[in-house]
């Protein structure tokens, strides 16, 4: 099996894919007839596209290629209206998060699809278990060498990622003290994490031809890696957070990938090398734990610093990235989620504590993702 040419895309130019759950009114537990609404859907789509994830309780709605996100807010901002009216109509309701809190994973439907066929044969209940929602978000990149660069670059900061988006507090009834327990799901995959290190695309495509060889694997979709480079459409994608409670809060969190990539592509700020991954999954770890209020570890260095100061450092680095690919909104936004210490995670906590039901969290991330 071979890999794909790297196809040439546009510099920063973007696509965003949100994973969202689909519910049951009154009670609000995860539905299983995705394949019913999608169905309803699509026909009704001028822009975008609306798909099948894993189970039949999980609508992705997926941008096309975006020049900016202000262009991806207005395409995002259609569709939404379409699936909740549609949604509505199928006495169904979508919200996002990255977890639901009380579904059974036993429950799970996975998909009629042959890809997701084959995976439930290949990882069993995990499969099933990987009932969980998050964000995507493609960067356009001119070359495959590009991409590799930007992968490594982009990879330094998936703790503030993951940190910024953290919505995944509760699994199966329980309060698990992460801030995003949607990751800890995927531990058990065998391409967990990062990608294995190369240099360039030559080493990349040597790296696939190798992991071609196993039956575990038959295009690059079947690579979960934490980023990875996505050839057919020339991007790389970054795949660590949470589907956030809002549609604003998606595009910002888009617009902040676009702009760390302009800031990584055009000022080259790092020089990768190997050693860069040696303490990768203590800070991934410390983001899903702590979220913004995690330590990260310099790998050079030993200093260890707050999330929320390291990402105000971020957002500063690439201000003026920003400003040259339409993002300057989306840093202010997140420049004052975190000096604010706004927190997903904990909010849903605080409304458990102050005598809310799982279900009525549902209800009111429904309302959310509304805008009610």
């Amino acid at each position: 099996m071979s890999l794909p040419d790297f196809h040439v895309s546009d510099p920063f130019t973007l696509g965003i894919e949100l994973e969202m759950q689909v519910v049951n009114p009154p009670g609000y537990d995860l539905s299983q007839d995705s394949s019913r609404l999608i169905d309803a859907i699509k026909p009704q789509l001028t822009a975008g596209e609306v798909k099948h994830d894993i189970t039949e309780s999980m609508l992705e709605m997926a941008t096309g290629v975006c020049r900016n996100i202000d262009q991806a807010d207005a395409e995002l901002s259609a569709m939404q209206q379409i699936i909740m009216r549609v949604a509505a109509e199928h006495h169904l309701a979508i919200c996002g998060g990255g977890t639901h809190p009380f579904q059974k994973w036993q429950r799970q439907e996975v998909c009629d699809d042959e890809r997701y066929r084959r995976n439930l044969e290949n990882f069993g209940y995990l499969i099933q278990q990987a009932t969980v929602f998050g964000q995507h978000v493609h960067v356009g990149c001119a070359n495959g060498d590009n991409a590799i660069y930007l992968l490594h670059g982009l990879s330094r900061f998936v703790p503030h990622f993951i940190a910024l988006s953290a919505a995944s507090p509760y699994m199966q009834t329980s309060d698990t003290q992460f801030a995003c327990a949607r990751l800890n799901i995927f531990s058990g995959f065998p391409d967990n994490g990062p990608m294995p290190w190369v240099n360039n695309w030559q080493e990349f495509t040597g790296l696939f031809r190798r992991l071609a060889y196993t039956s575990m694997i038959d295009s690059i979709k079947d690579l979960h890696w934490d980023i990875r480079p996505s050839p057919h459409f020339g991007t790389v994608e970054v795949r660590v957070m949470d589907t956030p409670l809002t549609l604003k809060h998606a595009v910002n969190m888009a617009g902040l990938i676009q702009s760390t990539a302009h800031w990584l592509l055009t000022k080259r700020p790092f020089k990768h090398q190997e050693r860069d991954y040696l303490l990768y999954k203590f800070n991934r770890f410390q983001a899903c734990r702590f979220g913004m209020a995690g330590i990260v570890t310099d790998v050079n260095t030993g200093d260890g610093h707050r999330l929320a100061d390291d990402t105000l450092r971020l957002l500063e680095n690439v201000a003026a990235s920003a400003e040259k690919v339409g993002a300057t909104s989306a840093i202010e936004a997140l420049r004052l989620q975190v000096k604010h210490g706004h927190d997903e995670a904990q909010n849903m906590r605080d409304f458990v504590a102050e005598g809310g039901s799982l279900s009525g969290l549902v209800k009111k991330h429904c309302e959310i993702w509304a805008g009610l």
